[in-house]
């Protein structure tokens, strides 16, 4: 998952895409949109969540990461700790660590909970042999 980290833009048919975000307001882009061929839209909506879920999958591999380092420095799962509480002689970096804990651990169900529903519009590319 690497080489992920170095993506900025997507070739597809000879035409060279970024990764670059627009911001518009939610009524003109649905506006916009509307207004496309059904072809166009369900192309772009394509590519679209293609670029999401590259940028998605790498999120994945961070977030995971980082919770299995907490799991292997404190020995437990984010769920156990919190079913125990935290020890009593537990140090300022330990709550701070629980604090950041926590924050990856929401990161990684909300990345798999859109992978997921990404996979409704997406299936899973074919594994590079």
């Amino acid at each position: 998952m690497d080489m992920l980290k170095n993506i900025r833009w997507l070739e597809i048919k000879g035409v060279r895409f970024t990764m670059e975000a627009i911001t518009l307001e939610p009524e003109a882009l649905d506006r916009i949109f509307r207004s496309l061929p059904p072809e166009d839209r369900v192309e772009i909506l394509s590519i679209g969540a293609a670029f999401r879920r590259l940028s998605l999958e790498k999120q994945l591999v961070l977030a995971r990461s980082k919770v299995q380092e907490f799991e292997a420095k404190y020995h437990t799962t984010l769920h156990q700790l919190e079913a125990e509480g935290l020890p009593d002689d537990a140090d300022y970096a330990m709550h701070e660590d629980y604090i950041e804990w926590h924050y990856w651990s929401r990161v990684l169900e909300r990345t798999r909970k859109t992978l997921d529903a990404l996979a409704a519009i997406l299936p899973a590319p074919e594994p590079v042999s």
